[in-house]
């Protein structure tokens, strides 16, 4: 047996792919995942696994593959970029009447999930608004660029940057102030996304109230404290993520009861840094709780294709959701055959003396949720169980000399249904908000010579990140989700980004429009103020076949 030990966000699908590119049968494979963290999506891809696979084969001995960090960022995927034409429309009272959107993605050279990315448009561009028209196209492009591989909150980003800097455009051509634009607008009960589809929940009137006092109090203190030499403005955004693959997602779990009277769990829920282990044994502890097990009672034996099932991708949020539920299914099918007729439970030895199973199977899916998946023709249909939503709050300081940004500080108000372990939570909400810090402000892979280290393609570092980073926890209960919880991760990194670019706006008047916002196009854009004129905006993009005749085209068939 082959047997790879990687990285991986999805142990079985190297199963899939890496046997057959290298001409040996898939039973003849393995996979172990290395106990290391930090993915955030580019884990996905098989590409460097591959190779250590074929040099293995040749050479029939072990072989490791170890990058210099140039190699590593050179070889890795990266987030695809995407232009945008959008505009968005209200009626005289600030209301929501239309959308429309042409969207192109540059995927590089490999196609990897590009219709998962495509979909990710059509689902959150408009979202979480009450939108009763729209018109829109997503299409993907290949070039000679880095390729676009999965990465965290993967299209969302993109989608919400559109989104919420139209949004404060068009709360300007109103004459509303951020906050209650997005008030008027924001989904409530009955109102449907742009796919048709009703939103699975409506939290935002509630979670746009609790950052009412955040952002008003960041408003005033930023009127007063703003100086011609230190600029200061408040920006707000929205932000939401899905919870799946769809509808036809699904994870295998696998429990044992020792003899020691411990129990052992085995599954594939990747752990990359978003605190699989934990996760698990929260979800195991609480489903376990008639048995009276103590978290010390339990093994996890986790990310072996040759010993655990497969559990799915530990990505799009879903390893929460859909592990959870795994682990609940495996642990009352156990427990059921445990129970007595008393309703006390047997022991190990009692179950071995009856010749009962000490062993139990169980696949969660989401067959029963009847989930739609979306069309690629027309974009109805939702196939996500269930979502996560945040609004983020943030104030900046821009210096007039320079135009280099300052973010003061960064809230956000979420909803991820009910929360099994607060550290876990904060971890992923602190790590994606810092995220989108650099994001905005100064994260790039654009030179092949020069963006070759961590410093150079703008990775923040603790003296970029404010100490005044906060993020309140709304527990809405999932009526589907595993102790009604949600995924957590990527809502944190979906909208920070466009709360600091509409930060940027109020503080200096420059609307950026291309991340990064470096210096150079802050101060660009305030010297073009200063002299009278208008600061830089992108021509519109042109995205190869005219939007107009592509939907005529697909209505047509």
């Amino acid at each position: 047996i082959l047997t790879v030990q990687c990285k991986s966000q999805f142990l079985y699908s190297m199963l899939l792919g890496i046997p057959v590119a290298i001409g040996i049968p898939p039973e003849k494979f393995r996979a172990v995942l290395n106990p290391v963290g930090g993915s955030f999506g580019f884990t996905t891809s098989n590409r460097s696994f591959a190779l250590a696979a074929l040099g293995a084969l040749v050479l029939e001995r072990p072989v490791n593959l170890s990058y210099t960090y140039e190699e590593f960022i050179h070889h890795s995927g990266k987030r695809a970029p995407s232009y945008i034409n959008g505009t968005l429309a209200c009626d005289k009272d600030g209301k929501i009447t239309a959308i429309e959107y042409d969207a192109g993605v540059d995927k590089g050279a490999y196609h990897d999930a590009s219709f998962q990315l495509c979909e990710r448009f059509v689902r959150f561009l408009g979202f979480p608004y009450n939108i009763p028209q729209a018109r829109a196209l997503a299409r993907i492009t290949y070039t000679n660029h880095a390729f676009g591989t999965a990465y965290r909150a993967y299209g969302s980003p993109q989608c919400i940057m559109t989104m919420e800097s139209l949004a404060d455009m068009l709360a300007e051509k109103v004459g509303l102030d951020p906050w209650e634009f997005r008030f008027r607008n924001v989904a409530r009960p009955g109102d449907t996304m742009l796919s048709g589809s009703p939103y699975k929940e409506y939290p935002f009137e509630q979670l746009m109230l609790l950052a009412k006092p955040y952002y008003y109090e960041a408003v005033e203190r930023a009127r007063k404290e703003s100086t011609p030499e230190k600029k200061r403005g408040v920006g707000i955004s929205l932000g939401a993520y899905n919870c799946s693959n769809g509808g036809m997602d699904e994870a295998g779990c696998k429990m044992t009861l020792n003899a020691d009277g411990t129990i052992s769990i085995f599954n594939t829920w990747q752990d990359i840094g978003q605190g699989g282990d934990i996760g698990c044994l929260v979800h195991a502890c609480e489903a376990l709780k008639p048995l009276g097990i103590k978290p010390e009672q339990i093994r996890l034996c986790f990310n072996d294709t040759k010993t655990c099932p497969n559990s799915g991708l530990s990505g799009a949020s879903r390893s929460h959701y859909m592990n959870g539920n795994a682990i609940i299914v495996t642990a009352n099918k156990m427990m059921d055959t445990m129970r007595k007729a008393d309703g006390s439970y047997r022991t190990y030895d009692e179950m071995v003396a009856e010749g009962l199973p000490t062993e139990f199977s169980e696949v969660y899916d989401l067959g029963h949720m009847n989930l739609k998946a979306t069309s690629p023709d027309d974009g109805s249909g939702d196939s996500s169980p269930t979502y996560m939503y945040a609004v983020f709050v943030s104030e900046v300081e821009v210096d007039a000399a320079t135009g280099k940004t300052k973010v003061l500080s960064l809230r956000c108000i979420d909803d991820v249904g009910v929360i099994g372990n607060y550290l876990a939570v904060d971890g992923q909400a602190y790590g994606g908000m810092s995220h989108s810090i650099g994001f905005a402000l100064q994260e790039n892979y654009d030179d092949f010579k020069r963006h070759n280290n961590m410093a150079a393609c703008g990775i923040p570092t603790i003296l970029d990140i404010p100490d005044d980073i906060f993020c309140t926890h709304v527990e809405n209960p999932r009526e589907f989700g595993p102790q009604g919880s949600a995924g957590c991760s990527e809502v944190f990194q979906s909208g920070g980004h466009a709360a600091i670019i509409n930060a940027i706006k109020d503080a200096t008047g420059v609307r950026i429009y291309e991340l990064p916002a470096s210096p150079d196009k802050v101060k660009a854009g305030m010297d073009a103020i200063a002299r009278g004129e208008d600061p830089y905006k992108p021509e519109k993009y042109y995205l190869g076949e005219d939007m107009y005749d592509v939907l005529e085209e697909l209505k047509g068939e």
